[in-house]
């Protein structure tokens, strides 16, 4: 079996997680997900703050997620070590990957990176309903949201490095169906 690592990029709310499920299932892949290994992994508490210091990718640390990804590379089966449950090898592993190649702790072992491009207004309006949508929060807690997108934190939105390190830039605002038809052609026309 020649198994590749296909990371999926995107900015918030650019559908990273659900392209990633709906890969996993369409082909019977092994999923790892970055927000799974928040609780046991360092990051900047102050995403704005390390923008503007140059954003030093080296300051996500994410050994334990290194650690799987480099185990299944090498066809080995591996324990989650936050979820608790068991990775095996597939063809193909899914990894929901927002700093892309970026982030090179993890990002070496991705073969193919795909990168989800959405309008700027869409991954903010999409963000936005996540963590408001069914929430207990206030209209001035939204308000506040928008204000700080305007004045401090627009600039984390740009994507322009991740996109230019993807193999496949899929465009967003398609159906998951014709991301993934998108998806398989590419994988077929790499497999030759």
């Amino acid at each position: 079996m020649n198994l590749k690592i296909i990371g999926i990029s995107g900015n918030m709310g650019a559908g990273k997680t659900t392209l990633a499920h709906a890969l996993q299932q369409n082909l019977k892949s092994t999923l790892l997900c970055w927000d799974d290994f928040d609780d046991i992994s360092t990051s900047p508490s102050d995403y704005v703050e390390w923008y503007h210091r140059g954003q030093d990718y080296n300051e996500w640390n994410y050994q334990a997620l290194a650690d799987v990804l480099e185990e299944l590379k090498a066809k080995q089966s591996v324990s989650h070590p936050a979820l608790k449950k068991l990775l095996n090898p597939t063809e193909y592993i899914i990894f929901d990957a927002p700093l892309g190649r970026l982030h090179q702790q993890t990002g070496q072992f991705i073969d193919i990176l795909i990168h989800i491009n959405v309008p700027l207004d869409v991954s903010l309006c999409r963000h936005l309903l996540r963590d408001f949508k069914g929430s207990n929060k206030t209209k001035e807690e939204l308000l506040e949201e928008l204000e700080y997108y305007l004045s401090h934190s627009r600039s984390l939105f740009f994507d322009d490095d991740l996109k230019a390190s993807a193999d496949l830039v899929i465009d967003g605002m398609l159906t998951i169906e014709k991301q993934i038809q998108k998806i398989n052609a590419y994988l077929k026309r790499e497999k030759r």
